[in-house]
């Protein structure tokens, strides 16, 4: 049994996982793990995935393909239902070419001709992204496709497979013993249960319970100023299928495209705001501040 916490590597079998396994923590690939784990193992002692996001959902996919036991859980009651995360990087399409959605993530989202940037209300130059990684792979584009369409592909595509996301389902602690890790979950009802698994994979980001319980650190700053974010519905200039970027003396203003026609998401800073504000923000707030 191990506690682990994951790196992609070019390949799902070159995977790296970092392992407790009674010994100091280390790097192990993740086909060496698969190769310990026999079939009855993967009945009795599947992989908890704890977090389901876009990371535990592809982990969940590939594992279940390679022919390993998984169970998913998150602590939401469903998945999310705004845009968020929204880039997908040319290696992820790689990684998704190899598994067979990758038509569907580039037919979900929006590839960006370019990245335009405003000054002053007009447009002061432009970046063309169309062909950015020409020569280095099959998907040279940039594209766009928002986190709650792409969660809900990859929720189908598992549940295809006979797996479901756990909801209301958390981890409350994990103990590591000699061939397996025991873990506690709790139930959005109350209800408890403790079982052993073969693996816990902690997919549950920043704020993430597996890594505080293995002491693993999350170094990092915080920002100082008070930024927003909103998905709108909006026209005019700067309301093309280009990615927009507005510079002011003191402000700015990113503005990306969504597939239907007119949304957009919007992600800028609040004039004088500290990230310790904690009133509610307006669009009175931002104001004069979009392109």
């Amino acid at each position: 049994g191990a506690i682990v916490h994951l790196a992609l590597g070019a390949d799902p079998r070159e995977m790296q996982i970092m392992c407790a396994r009674g010994d100091p923590l280390r790097w192990w690939p993740l086909c060496a793990i698969l190769s310990t784990v026999s079939n009855d193992d993967v009945v009795v002692s599947p992989v908890l995935i704890v977090g389901a996001g876009p990371t535990g959902l592809v982990l969940a996919l590939w594992l279940t393909r390679l022919g390993v036991r998984v169970r998913i859980i998150d602590k939401a009651s469903q998945p999310g239902t705004t845009s968020r995360a929204l880039a997908v990087q040319a290696r992820t399409l790689e990684f998704y070419q190899q598994i067979g959605i990758v038509d569907e993530v580039i037919r979900g989202g929006v590839k960006i001709p370019h990245l335009a940037f405003w000054v002053r209300g007009a447009r002061a130059a432009q970046v063309p992204l169309a062909r950015i990684g020409s020569g280095l792979t099959p998907y040279p584009f940039a594209l766009v496709f928002p986190q709650d369409a792409h969660e809900q592909l990859l929720i189908e595509r598992l549940a295809s497979l006979g797996v479901q996301v756990e909801r209301e389902t958390v981890l409350v602690e994990l103990t590591q013993r000699d061939q397996v890790v025991q873990v506690k979950l709790r139930a959005g009802n109350g209800a408890e249960e403790i079982c052993d698994v073969g693996y816990v994979a902690g997919c549950d980001g920043a704020s993430s319970t597996v890594r505080a319980q293995l002491g693993i650190g999350f170094p990092g700053g915080t920002y100082t100023g008070l930024f927003y974010v909103a998905d709108v519905e909006g026209s005019g200039a700067g309301s093309d299928y280009n990615t927009t970027v507005d510079l002011e003396d003191a402000d700015f203003l990113l503005v990306f495209p969504l597939r239907e026609k007119g949304h957009f998401r919007l992600v800028g800073n609040v004039r004088d705001g500290s990230a310790d504000d904690r009133r509610e923000i307006s669009f009175d707030d931002v104001r004069g501040k979009a392109v």
